[in-house]
């Protein structure tokens, strides 16, 4: 066995273990070893040893060099690896990873859509949230679209589709000019997302609630009924019943779900509290013409 046969088997398992303690320190962060072959990539030499031979050009060398070239910070060296590599779903989110890191974050929308992205999506979105929730939802509606015709899970496509109906509601909240359009869009975002997921009772919940907000107290209904069905200890599925029977005018639909709210949220140590959930006016003042003592 040659002295360059040697050599290349010996990069090769380095670059196995490169793979292995990058994704861990991806994950992880400061919980990955340290000493480390991340660590050890703080330095150019490991990169400038690889392209010397040739190693370099294969494609998932290729995509761990720039998984690490991005850990260390050094986009330069990111983007130049990542212009040669090969079409990929890692490449594409190692590249939303890189529009991300030099401020492109539609770009990196665009990217992590197409690859499903959700969990880096949601963090970026939700740090613009804080500060501007108005382009954060330009954000996530870039997400959404670039979701399209691909073929992903659909509880990706679901989680994706309820922030973005998180984001209008609350857009509609703080502008009132634009509150009918925004309300509207985030009942549609949250019914995809619950014909998408029915499993999650947390977006059927969120149709019952922006249905009632939308004038809808028949979706509302109905909306809750199934969270009920679903999970039967829910204080805030039997308080929604209440409040959305209370708007149809079924007020003795609405004393029962009510009462059970309340029985529920007393074994539950909760209070039930209809202005505090956020409800509006009308829909309180509804349920209090059916159910005088409630809060």
């Amino acid at each position: 066995m040659s002295v360059r046969i040697v050599r290349a088997a010996a990069i090769v398992l380095a670059l196995l273990a490169a793979t292995i303690q990058v994704t861990a320190y991806a994950l992880f962060g400061a919980a990955a070893a340290r000493p480390s072959l991340p660590a050890l990539f703080t330095a150019g030499w490991p990169f400038d040893l690889l392209a010397t031979t040739g190693i370099a050009r294969t494609p998932i060398v290729r995509s761990t060099l720039a998984r690490a070239a991005l850990l260390r910070g050094d986009d330069a060296r990111a983007a130049t690896l990542l212009a040669a590599a090969d079409p990929s779903d890692e490449t594409t989110d190692l590249r939303g990873r890189l529009a991300e890191d030099t401020g492109d974050i539609a770009g990196a929308m665009q990217d992590y859509g197409l690859v499903g992205d959700v969990v880096r999506a949601r963090l970026a979105i939700d740090r613009i949230a804080a500060t501007d929730p108005r382009a954060a939802l330009r954000l996530a509606e870039t997400f959404d679209r670039a979701t399209i015709g691909r073929d992903l899970p659909a509880a990706v496509i679901a989680q994706a589709d309820w922030r973005e109906g998180e984001l209008a509601a609350q857009v509609a909240t703080g502008d009132p000019t634009d509150a009918r359009y925004l309300t509207h869009k985030a009942l549609a975002r949250y019914l995809a997302a619950a014909r998408l997921d029915p499993t999650q009772d947390a977006y059927a919940l969120a149709v019952g609630f922006e249905a009632i907000v939308a004038g809808d107290a028949m979706l509302s209904r109905d909306a809750y009924a199934r969270v009920v069905a679903n999970d039967p200890q829910s204080v805030d599925a039997a308080a929604g019943l209440a409040v959305a029977q209370a708007l149809g005018g079924a007020c003795d639909p609405a004393r029962t779900a009510f009462a059970r709210a309340q029985h529920l949220a007393a074994q539950q140590h909760r209070v039930v509290d209809i202005a505090r959930a956020g409800y509006s006016a009308r829909a309180q003042q509804s349920l209090l013409r059916c159910v005088p003592t409630s809060p």
